[in-house]
């Protein structure tokens, strides 16, 4: 401790504003990187609940909020008790209307099955060495003129070695504890002097039950692997009570009202969660202030009275001004209020922003893996593997061949991992995605460069020795509790699209505007410590800069030739003529191929990503010194572009397509179908901006998939257009419509050529009708969606969607 202080101490000494250099880098690089985990500790890193913090270390403090209504008990509301974000809640909305990412966020969650609307508002104060003190006011405010009662439930779980301890005084509920990630803290809640609750009647207030104005704070046991599955034995704990109560005043039972039934119970000594329980009218507040003792000035334990300066008015003025600055920063990142937008408008950019960083999450555990197929040839892109036991002659039209011959299933435990990363979807996909999270960086890079570098970080750890990450990311048993059985299961032989690179790319152009002066530094850092220095100090650093691409850029290499391995195509064969020499095949969900499968199908957008990865891998090498790999990677990168060219241009639909072969003559023929894949060429900058196919693109665009909700994923006037699940055949996507419009506005309608005012046209449609569109359902439904319908504009599939729905914001604001 004694030599990170010091280099504290050097930093802070040495650090005036960002930029200032020192005579000892490294040290300040160290003291940097300390002041990073410790900024980026704790947080709302809980993201498939409505609330849950807890810090991004493997063994922990699991904090929770619970609630459940007291309404009636034909509602059966022991049976709906909230904790995990649940689309079957049936919740008006719900959402970090605003968050930082670090240390201050604000949500909202409309219930109105009970009535109530929960706001929670998070801070986050540094300070000692374990990531420092927060708090997290609860509020609750009746929805309707009706009364609205609730039973609030806030919790605290070790999931690791330590000890807890639970003590109750007149005005503050205290949870005391000790592990070795977090040394000794203590939990502190606070109700609202104005605080009820709900009333009984007056035969009830006789019976000697336990009274309701003093809440319930009790310990319970529950093995550490299990900590996260609180709400059942809660639920199990209300239910138990109940049915005690019930039997000890059998003659009066129907006199005793839920808020007396729907209690914990007794405590368990030395128990590893604590739980607090209130039932309350609304309106209520309670204010939960988390503790370190090594940020106390004083020596000992935690004191109730430590918790001053995070509750009541004390509180109430410090979520105001990290409102303030949130806003205002907000203002000058997006410049949404600049730009004319309504006050709703810049609510929803800012809720897609809030849900975004508010939903970062730290996630720890064991993957399952099935290598059986690593390392073998397949005469065909496999996107499943038959699961039928050896003796059951289960067809599988993409094997051929013997069925002897391919790997039998071997699921097989990895791990554990760790990863710190955004989630798509709350309570559909709260989990790593890897071309997801791609898409996410454009966002939180923008806001808040380094955070978007820790989590690349995180992925790039998680590329193995043979270049393969795993698509989603599910790890430990929370996250699988959540996934069905039969996807739980990653293959090494799976691809997706390798949309961090574009992050990467984002990061190097980022850098180019600092190099060349175009991009300033925030002015109100002063010392390392600052959130302002820590965010953009991989930008003002140039080693610091260097440092992060060198730890990288061997994953994301290896990764790179991990494709060209594993997903490389067939280009000489069946009459194809292709001096460039480079050709890929995989799938994409249900988006239209071959009708008939073959080991000659060639698809254009993964030679698109590839185009994209070779280019932008050649700027890291070059920057990191390996000018040889540079070299190679650009040559690959030319031999990519005239693939392009050569083997999916169809001149007579005048579009890019995939190939396939011709089952009669064994000729290889293109399978045309106009939609999204047709798009990534323009959308990912692989066309020249005086290019006729750019013309024709265009006006695909216009003509076949512009819609008044913006670009459909498939041409209406396909034959596989809405059929089956129609997942991406037909509905609008916000990312490919982000990519659309960032390579328009980047590679085309700024740069004079013949087709630049026909660029600006298609941008401007485009981009007004998604904004629209996006804004009003918002408005409509309380939510942002996975996807929208062609044509309707009806938000579809999960929600809240603030994965790369987000990416609205950066079309509202012009951020490519």
């Amino acid at each position: 401790m004694i030599a990170t202080l010091a280099l504290l101490a050097l930093a802070h000494q040495a650090t005036a504003v960002a930029g200032v250099g020192t005579e000892d880098a490294e040290a300040l690089h160290a003291a940097v990187h300390h002041a990073q985990n410790q900024s980026l500790l704790w947080g709302t890193y809980r993201p498939n609940l409505y609330f849950g913090a807890r810090t991004r270390t493997p063994e922990t403090l699991l904090t929770g909020l619970m609630w459940h209504g007291l309404g009636g008990i034909e509602g059966r509301p022991w049976e709906n008790i909230r904790h995990t974000c649940e689309q079957d809640d049936k919740l008006s909305g719900y959402a970090w209307g605003k968050h930082d990412g670090r240390s201050f966020g604000t949500q909202e969650i409309r219930d109105r099955a009970n009535n109530v609307t929960i706001r929670t508002e998070f801070v986050k104060v540094g300070g000692g060495e374990h990531g420092g003190d927060w708090a997290v006011r609860i509020t609750g405010t009746p929805t309707t003129s009706e009364h609205a009662d609730v039973s609030i439930l806030f919790y605290a779980g070790l999931d690791g070695p330590g000890d807890l301890s639970v003590e109750k005084g007149d005005a503050f509920s205290l949870i005391r504890g000790k592990s070795k990630s977090l040394g000794g803290f203590g939990l502190v809640i606070r109700e609202g002097k104005d605080n009820q609750p709900p009333p009984l009647g007056a035969f009830e207030s006789r019976m000697g039950l336990p009274k309701l104005d003093q809440p319930d704070l009790i310990q319970i046991s529950v093995p550490h692997k299990d900590v996260w599955r609180i709400k059942d034995v809660v639920q199990q704990r209300i239910i138990s009570y109940a049915q005690k109560v019930l039997n000890d005043h059998r003659t009066a039972a129907g006199y005793i009202s839920l808020p007396n039934l729907l209690r914990l119970g007794p405590t368990q000594a030395g128990g590893n969660v604590a739980v607090f329980q209130k039932a309350l009218r609304a309106p209520f507040q309670i204010d939960v202030a988390f503790m370190s003792e090594s940020a106390r000035e004083h020596s000992g334990r935690v004191d109730p009275n430590d918790a001053e300066g995070l509750t009541g008015d004390k509180l109430a003025a410090a979520l105001a001004k990290a409102e303030q600055s949130f806003d205002e920063r907000f203002e000058r990142t997006f410049g949404l209020q600049e730009r004319g937008y309504s006050e709703s408008e810049i609510k929803l950019g800012k809720m897609l922003l809030g849900n975004m960083v508010g939903s970062i999450g730290y996630f720890y555990g064991t993957s399952i893996v099935d290598r059986a197929w690593e390392g073998f040839v397949e005469s065909e892109p496999i996107d499943y593997l038959d699961v039928a036991e050896p003796e059951e002659d289960a067809d599988d039209e993409y094997f051929s061949g013997d069925k002897l011959d391919v790997p039998r299933p071997k699921p097989q435990f990895e791990g554990p991992s760790a990863l710190f990363t955004d989630v798509p979807s709350r309570p559909f996909f709260p989990r790593g995605f890897f071309w997801d999270s791609g898409f996410h960086q454009h966002l939180i890079g923008e806001w808040d460069n380094d955070l978007s570098l820790d989590i690349t970080a995180h992925w790039a750890a998680l590329i193995d020795a043979n270049g393969w990450v795993a698509r989603e990311q599910i790890l430990g048993d929370e996250p699988r509790s959540n996934v069905p059985q039969e996807f739980q299961t990653q293959y090494p032989h799976f691809a997706n699209p390798p949309t961090l690179v574009t992050s990467l790319l984002r990061y190097v152009e980022r850098l180019e505007a600092v190099e060349a002066g175009a991009r300033r530094a925030d002015s109100s850092a002063k010392t390392v410590q600052d959130p302002a220095f820590l965010r953009e100090f991989r930008l003002r650093d140039p080693a610091a800069a260097r440092a992060f691409l060198e730890s990288v850029y061997p994953s994301f290499k290896r990764q790179y030739e991990w494709f060209r391995r594993t997903q490389w195509g067939l280009t000489t064969e069946f009459g194809r003529s292709a001096p460039g020499g480079e050709a890929y095949r995989w799938r994409l969900d249900d988006y239209p191929r071959s009708s008939e499968p073959h080991p000659g199908e060639l698809h254009v957008d993964l030679l698109c990503w590839m185009a994209v990865y070779s280019k932008t891998l050649a700027k890291i090498a070059d920057r990191v010194g390996d000018h040889d790999a540079a070299k190679v990677l650009l040559e690959q990168h030319a031999n990519m572009l005239l693939s392009l060219d050569e083997l999916h241009w169809d001149s007579e639909s005048q579009t890019y397509a995939d190939l396939t072969v011709d089952p009669i003559t064994g000729a290889s023929v293109h399978e045309v179908h106009r939609g999204y894949i047709s798009l990534l060429p323009l959308a990912l900058g692989l066309v020249p901006h005086d290019s006729t196919k750019l013309n024709a693109i265009l006006d695909m665009i216009q003509n076949d998939l512009a819609t008044q909700f913006g670009i459909a994923s498939l041409s209406p006037l396909d034959p596989l257009y809405g059929k089956g699940e129609n997942y991406w055949r037909g509905p609008i996507w916000i990312n490919i419509n982000y990519l659309v419009l960032q390579s328009l506005y980047k590679n085309y309608m700024h740069r004079p050529g013949p087709y630049q005012s026909k660029a600006r046209s298609v941008y401007d449609q485009v981009r007004e009708a998604v904004i629209s569109n996006v804004h009003s359902e918002y408005v409509r439904t309380g939510y942002v969606w996975e996807q929208y319908d062609a044509e309707m504009g009806i938000g579809r599939r999960s929600h809240p969607f603030t994965g790369w729905t987000s990416l609205v914001l950066l079309m509202m604001s012009e951020k490519y």
